[in-house]
């Protein structure tokens, strides 16, 4: 995470910390390509990991049956970035 600060100002990197402290509070739902640059590793690998299990599921961010559109809520992405090796996705 101190990646996505680098470069920042001290008022900027500040703001940023509580804007993600506040998101993961309230659960807020986050695109594929911030999951991406979150956790650093590829779409391609996220959409292999929800297949296996081993990384939380999408919202659809629509009712439609073949929804394209989706998201992770930040705190299940937070959960996984403190433990990618044993992260399993809960039951149903």
């Amino acid at each position: 995470m101190e990646n996505l600060f680098k470069g920042l100002t001290l008022k900027a990197t500040f703001e940023a910390q509580v804007a993600a402290a506040l998101m993961i509070q309230s659960n807020a739902l986050i695109p594929i390509k911030l999951a991406v640059r979150l956790c650093g590793i590829s779409r391609q690998e996220i959409d292999r990991r929800v297949n296996n299990g081993t990384f939380p599921k999408p919202t659809k961010l629509s009712g439609r049956k073949k929804a394209t559109r989706k998201a992770f809520y930040l705190k299940d992405i937070h959960d996984w970035i403190k433990n990618p090796h044993t992260y399993r996705q809960p039951e149903e």
